[in-house]
């Protein structure tokens, strides 16, 4: 095992006189509007770009330009498919209506006057699950049975799908069909636009598909220092400890309400409001934390959701009924209806979703951090606020429960 003057020898090779290195981080310096409002590796936000790209009456003046190339490089030498590359290209597909989310399908295109419609369902990170291909075809079948019909598997390396009618088309491949069309009308669509399609397959290169020069950097320097590297990821912040190192900022900022964090880790992070610890049964708790709290609000910080949970800690039995009856008085959406409320155990009695699977599936840390804000000042100012009144109107330091 390295001493720690050796660790320090690999890290100064590392960043001393390291050209690729320099290299890199003038490339990821470069401004990207796109990473700059947290679309990065978001399916939503993805589909939402792309969507407005497809959609021929979008304020791109591409018209139909992108949506054309886009089918007909997907079709290539698709033998089985209802028309072909050709038919494509000759067509007008200008009254294309192009919808997002309709019936949970990412995005539809139908073309009325060419009788078609094409299906992309689009994956970055996450995997097709519980035969939602199969549900989408169904629907299809039923909503334009007389159709020609094409569907299109979008991931991030062009994933064969578990159904054989769908055809598959990377993320590699939208950035080259993108490239053609910004060559071609880069003087035309205008600035804003040449701009955004210029970003968007910097971004696309940069961060979904493994081909680009960032990506022959980044395996150049981890060939050269490996164990440099292996040593910072090993002592990397993980999503987890930035989610919980933010929480406990927001905590610290709301001093001043009267709201106290207790002791807390990456997983549970722990407030309380200090009025409470005059109450009689608050500081009775020998069994958690070091200040003796029964009654404390936990986000429970999972590396698959964020919730915040109000939890009551071991202790007297009646104490635990008094406050759970005073909670369920509230009559709150997160109330649980039953809780065990056993003297040796934990008993969470209020719980409110503050960040989904999704969101942590696509690891944005800005578009979580927005989210978190976003629930923080409702529910200080709303639940968090009710609660803490109904509890110290309820009880007081003199009352003996």
């Amino acid at each position: 095992m390295m001493n720690e003057k050796e660790q320090q020898e690999l890290l100064k090779k590392l960043i001393i006189d390291n050209e690729d290195l320099r290299n890199l981080e003038a490339k990821l310096s470069e401004f990207n509007i796109f990473e700059a409002v947290g679309i990065v590796r978001q399916e939503i936000k993805h589909s939402n770009f792309l969507a407005f790209l497809i959609n021929p009456s979008g304020a791109h003046r591409l018209g139909d330009t992108f949506l054309k190339k886009m089918l007909i490089f997907a079709l290539g030498d698709v033998e089985s498919a209802s028309f072909s590359p050709i038919e494509i290209d000759i067509a007008d597909l200008t009254d294309s209506d192009v919808r997002r989310e309709w019936r949970n399908i990412d995005i539809l295109i139908y073309s009325e006057s060419n009788d078609f419609v094409c299906v992309i369902e689009n994956k970055i990170d996450s995997l097709e699950h519980s035969d939602q291909l199969k549900r989408y075809e169904e629907t299809i079948y039923k909503e334009f049975p007389s159709s020609k019909m094409l569907f299109v598997y979008l991931t991030k390396s062009g994933d064969a799908s578990s159904k054989a009618q769908w055809i598959s088309l990377s993320y590699g491949d939208i950035a080259i069909l993108l490239e053609d069309v910004y060559k071609l009308h880069r003087t035309t669509v205008g600035d804003e636009i040449s701009m955004l399609m210029k970003h968007y397959i910097a971004l696309i290169r940069r961060h979904i598909v493994g081909d680009s020069e960032i990506s022959r950097l980044c395996q150049k320097i981890y060939k050269q220092h490996r164990q440099a590297l292996d040593l910072i990821y090993e002592n990397r912040p993980d999503f987890q400890s930035e989610i919980a190192d933010y929480l406990g900022e927001l905590i610290m900022q709301s001093a001043n309400t009267g709201i106290q964090q207790d002791d807390s880790n990456k997983r549970w992070i722990r407030f309380a409001p200090t009025e409470w610890d005059d109450l009689s049964f608050q500081l009775t708790c020998e069994r958690w934390t070091s200040s003796k709290r029964i009654l404390m609000f936990e986000f429970v910080n999972d590396s698959r959701f964020l919730n915040l949970d109000l939890v009551i800690g071991p202790g007297e039995r009646t104490y635990k009924e008094a406050i759970f009856g005073v909670i369920k008085s509230l009559r709150f959406p997160g109330t649980v209806k039953k809780s065990h409320l056993k003297e040796d155990g934990w008993s969470h009695i209020y719980k409110r979703g503050v960040v989904g699977t999704q969101d942590f599936e696509d690891g944005d840390f800005e578009s979580v951090k927005e989210k978190i804000d976003s629930f923080w000042k409702r529910y200080l100012n709303g639940d968090i606020a009710e609660i803490r009144k109904a509890i110290s109107e309820h009880f007081s330091p003199d009352t003996v429960i």
